[in-house]
């Protein structure tokens, strides 16, 4: 019940949803069209900002870190699933905009700062295909050189409290030491409060962060961007499911 529920918060998080509903009452309640539709124009032209987005992201995201302040040398990175598809027809991994969890855990590996990754992601869909997210990307990390043995898979969760419950069970002996957890900057509150209530010992790495090192130009300023729906779209999804789980849990 719990994840269909959070599916539907997922889906009423969406901005472009919310001006769908605007529009089409705009067309059955024909006595408040004017007021419907500016109403509607409002929010799409707040929602696809791109100034507004950023700053927006920028204020709840988690702050990086380099890896040069990495001081400790962690037996375990933990990966959350939600970067990649797989493409069925060429066998192989397609990165999304948060590609870089996965890609900055590798390199970690690389310079000795984990040994060991673990990759937490199953099918998040109501409807399970059976593909996950965690056996295709093994796939690929033996390919860019990670050794087998340093690779743990839970293909198991749905959504960010199992990544960290079915993680617990995974690594149970190992639980009270020290971590990496790998997710993107604007899911890392979400995240780490899930792990924290699963008695992780945790530090984060935060990855593809909003850049703030941008010019105010005209168009970033005041053209609406399809990018900035999107983004909004995750925040409201990530506000949304950490009040959801601070409630719940």
């Amino acid at each position: 019940m719990f994840f269909i529920t959070s599916k539907l918060l997922a889906f009423l998080s969406k901005p472009i949803i919310w001006i769908f509903i605007l529009l089409v009452s705009s067309l059955i309640f024909k006595t408040k069209r004017r007021t419907l539709l500016i109403y509607s124009i409002s929010i799409f032209w707040v929602f696809s900002n791109g100034f507004l987005a950023d700053k927006a992201a920028k204020a709840w995201e988690t702050s990086p870190k380099s890896i040069s302040s990495l001081t400790h040398n962690y037996k375990y990175g933990i990966v959350l699933g939600g970067y990649s598809s797989y493409n069925k027809e060429i066998q192989h991994i397609n990165f999304n905009d948060r590609g870089d969890r996965l890609i900055s855990a590798i390199e970690l590996y690389k310079l000795g700062k984990i040994k060991k990754i673990i990759i937490s992601g199953g099918n998040g869909e109501l409807v399970n295909n059976g593909m996950k997210e965690s056996e295709w990307s093994k796939s690929f990390m033996i390919n860019m050189g990670v050794k087998t043995k340093d690779i743990l898979i839970e293909n198991n969760s749905r959504n960010t409290m199992e990544n960290a419950q079915n993680t617990a069970i995974l690594i149970k002996s190992d639980i009270s030491q020290k971590t990496l957890l790998i997710t993107s900057a604007i899911h890392m509150k979400r995240a780490k409060f899930c792990f924290n209530k699963n008695n992780f010992n945790i530090d984060c790495y935060a990855t593809d962060i909003t850049n703030s090192d941008i010019t105010l130009t005209v168009d970033y300023l005041f053209i609406p961007n399809i990018d900035a729906l999107v983004k909004w779209e995750d925040l409201i999804h990530e506000w949304i499911g950490y009040i959801v789980y601070k409630i719940k849990f």
